[in-house]
């Protein structure tokens, strides 16, 4: 007998699947291919699929991602307490009844599990019994409904976040009292600690128990002021929200990608030793640092991927990519970088207040391509097409290290013509050299020739000696 099975599509809409037991060819399919199938829908739907037929019936248990809300699980906004316990045990029942390891799972629930030890049954777990991977847990602070939520402390066993298969943990609306369960986290490469609290001396514990760390965002408050210390080789992303900090040390010599959103010290005691980043940009101009990105773009060795570019391009830095300033070193004669850059832009959700391209020197694009897969001929720039995109703006755009290279004005003309670049193009250019700055003047006299799509849009140069003065 045929069977309707209510579904949600990708937007929404409830759609049905007619399921005809005589002629269930789906169900023919091997155990990969409907686990693919079961990928792309929600948890509440994967569990469904249960009821299809008996073919169903287990399938699920053997998906390699779980996505557990418990505010879905109870179909309720708020979770009163015997509607949280209720959650709580669909969650543990899940997790159990899951067969193998896991390659990834995500938990939203609230205090209540903190208190009672439920919490800590779901990490040993997922940890040591599942062999996680990626573990993301939310605690459903509601700042509104004190009942459903609260800033709860993790008190975990030590080392509870130190299995070798673990390399990803994303933490949100927590405390910590002690580091204990960071002991001995080697294999963890990505850390995000969320609207987390605790002393400053202990997140200097957890970030030296984890030295293997390729990213990190912190958002954080301290409870005391105190000095943060981040000393990691092998760290390429770095986002930070501090508040109630002393100062900041930063030493990570291969960092590509240093992203601040607030930070409560003075310039004074901010200190970083990341030679690779590159900015002209003075951001502790208004007394306290302004929120900005500063992104070095390289290429990574064949067979390899860059991590800072991943992460640039990653739904987490939703919240960075508001912070509207960004700068940019780039060599706009490799190909690869080129389109890196490209792709950066083009997945920015909203305008740019600014950004900064810094143009690589010799030296340093050298130096890169000497480690990079090899230098192609970049025929992006023989295109005529808006970069990155017809979408993208900006509202100012500062070319640094400006030579007027035919790569450079190939680029700037772009964003004029095509409207990318809305009120200013501010030049630094790169040299004082008679010659360089002859050339350098040519390049800006062409750009000012060409016609812009904005009334107010401007040309301004850092050597006024550079530009001609003219009705612009």
């Amino acid at each position: 007998m045929d069977r309707s099975i209510p579904l949600s599509d990708v937007d929404g809409e409830m759609i049905h699947v007619e399921v005809v037991n005589s002629l269930d060819w789906i169900s023919k399919l091997p155990n990969d291919l409907l686990l693919k199938v079961l990928s792309k829908l929600s948890m509440e739907e994967v569990l469904r699929t249960s009821v299809l037929s008996k073919r169903w019936v287990d399938v699920w248990k053997e998906t390699s991602h779980l996505y557990l809300d418990m505010r879905r699980i109870a179909k309720a906004k708020i979770l009163l307490p015997e509607v949280s316990h209720q959650a709580a045990r669909s969650v543990t029942k899940i997790i159990k009844d899951h067969r193998g390891h896991l390659e990834r799972c995500t938990i939203y629930h609230d205090s209540l599990q903190c208190e009672d030890g439920v919490f800590e049954s779901w990490i040993q777990s997922l940890v040591n019994v599942k062999h996680i991977k990626h573990l993301k847990l939310v605690n459903l602070f509601d700042h509104f409904e004190p009942i459903t939520g609260s800033h709860v402390t993790l008190d975990l066993l030590p080392k509870s976040f130190s299995h070798p298969d673990l390399i990803s943990l994303f933490l949100d609306e927590y405390n910590l009292e002690t580091p204990h369960a960071f002991y001995s986290c080697r294999s963890l490469k990505d850390l995000s600690l969320i609207n987390v609290s605790a002393e400053t001396e202990v997140f200097n514990a957890v970030l030296v128990s984890c030295p293997s760390l390729e990213v990190l965002a912190l958002k954080i408050s301290c409870h005391k002021k105190g000095f943060l210390k981040i000393e990691n080789h092998n760290l390429k992303f770095l986002f930070l929200s501090c508040l109630g900090i002393k100062g900041i040390n930063v030493s990570s010599p291969n960092l590509d990608i240093l992203s601040i959103e607030y930070l409560s010290c003075k310039e004074e005691n901010f200190f970083t030793a990341s030679p690779r980043l590159h900015s002209h940009r003075n951001y502790w101009a208004a007394g306290q640092c302004l929120a900005h990105t500063s992104y070095i773009i390289s290429c990574p060795q064949q067979g390899e991927e860059s991590i800072g570019h991943k992460v640039m391009l990653s739904g987490f830095t939703d919240c960075m990519k508001m912070l509207s300033l960004m700068s940019v070193s780039v060599d706009l004669t490799n190909a690869k970088e080129v389109e890196m850059l490209r792709q950066v832009l083009a997945a920015w959700p909203v305008e740019m207040g600014e950004l900064e391209i810094v143009s690589k020197s010799n030296n340093d694009a050298i130096k890169e391509s000497e480690s990079s897969i090899g230098k192609t001929r970049n025929t992006i720039w023989e295109e005529t097409k808006p970069f990155p995109n017809a979408e993208f703006r900006v509202y100012t755009v500062w070319l640094s290290n400006f030579s007027g290279s035919e790569e450079e004005f190939a680029l700037a003309s772009r964003v004029i013509t095509h409207g990318t670049v809305i009120w200013n193009m501010k030049i630094r250019p790169s040299s004082s050299s008679t010659t360089k700055k002859s050339k350098i003047k040519a390049a800006i006299a062409k750009l000012k020739e060409l016609p812009k799509c904005h009334n107010y849009f401007r040309i301004t140069c850092s050597d006024e000696a550079l530009v001609e003065p003219s009705l612009w």
